[in-house]
């Protein structure tokens, strides 16, 4: 009879593990083992078995796979890990926040140099290690699985200092979708403005009318680049954000007045129309200016001649 090894991703050269009937007898632990194989073919296709049949106790060594040398498996083990849901958010959130985490899942310093991987834009990039290799997995998956408690971790993981888990990290939080609107808002009273910053860019793709509330109160943040985000994300959500940026020509805040005009102006709706010219006269210079250039690309949009200068006699 053959010893099984301890250690799950330790490599068991010569070992053949059936797959197939590790499969059938719902072996998890034969299948944790084979992880550990010599053989990609083995590896890739344990990995994958532990997605159906594994559970909670599968978690840790897919974590562990997603440093495997070969793509092939590493890609299995994330689509495992995504299929495990309820149990692998939280240790691969772990990952996201914790660079550290990471090292708990080698079992020997990496080998054979930086490993090539398909960024969000089918890019493909290289990972210096097999520490970043799983956190960059792990934003991907998070992105796959959509829970919402991930978008904070993700969000603050667009300043890490490595570019290829940001790019990760930027298309996760995309995947989420509306889903991500409530916890990206809560952000935008974040200490950080960096923060909050990026939640306003991100609220304003994803667009909504909870989004719009939120964006609307942050053109009132003490920090420009933050009401500078939340303008332009109110710009890009369009007929969603005129009312609200109407309302807002009248806020006490004069910022968030030329914020609110300029951001009409890009939108070219003719209902703000009025509100504009109840700027361009109650404001100062700059309101009327701002107010009065919103009035000009607005009518422009819509085809409307400028008035023609009197004919002198």
């Amino acid at each position: 009879m053959e010893q099984k090894s301890n250690l799950p991703g330790e490599r068991q050269s010569g070992r053949r593990f059936n797959i197939d009937l590790l499969r059938a007898n719902e072996d998890v632990d034969g299948l944790i083992e084979a992880l550990g194989s010599d053989d990609g073919l083995t590896r890739q296709r344990a990995a994958l078995a532990l997605g159906d049949l594994g559970g909670a106790r599968a978690v840790e060594p897919l974590i562990r796979a997603l440093g495997d040398p070969l793509s092939a498996v590493r890609e299995a083990a994330a689509d495992s890990l995504t299929l495990l849901a309820g149990a692998s958010v939280e240790p691969l959130i772990e990952l996201i926040v914790n660079p550290e985490a990471s090292g708990r899942y080698e079992e020997s310093a990496p080998t054979g140099g930086p490993a090539i991987v398909a960024a969000p834009t089918g890019q493909m990039v290289e990972i210096e290690t097999r520490r970043d290799l799983r956190r960059v997995y792990a934003a991907a998956i998070l992105g796959e699985i959509g829970d919402p408690s991930a978008v904070e971790p993700l969000t603050r993981a667009l300043k890490d200092p490595n570019d290829d888990l940001r790019c990760q990290a930027t298309g996760a939080i995309a995947k989420l979708g509306r889903r991500a609107v409530e916890p990206l808002a809560a952000m935008l009273t974040d200490p950080d403005p960096e923060i909050r910053t990026v939640a306003a860019g991100i609220l304003g793709d994803i667009g909504g009318a909870t989004a719009v509330e939120a964006l609307v109160k942050a053109l009132r943040d003490r920090d420009p680049d933050v009401q500078g985000a939340a303008a332009g994300a109110l710009f890009r959500m369009g007929d969603l954000a005129v009312d609200p940026l109407i309302a807002a020509t009248k806020d006490p805040d004069k910022n968030v007045r030329l914020y609110a005009a300029g951001a009409l102006k890009y939108i070219g709706d003719p209902r703000a129309i009025d509100a504009l010219e109840a700027l361009a006269r109650n404001g100062d210079a700059e309101e009327k200016s701002v107010a009065e250039d919103a009035i000009e690309k607005i009518r422009m949009v819509r085809g409307e001649a400028a008035p023609s200068p009197p004919t002198s006699r």
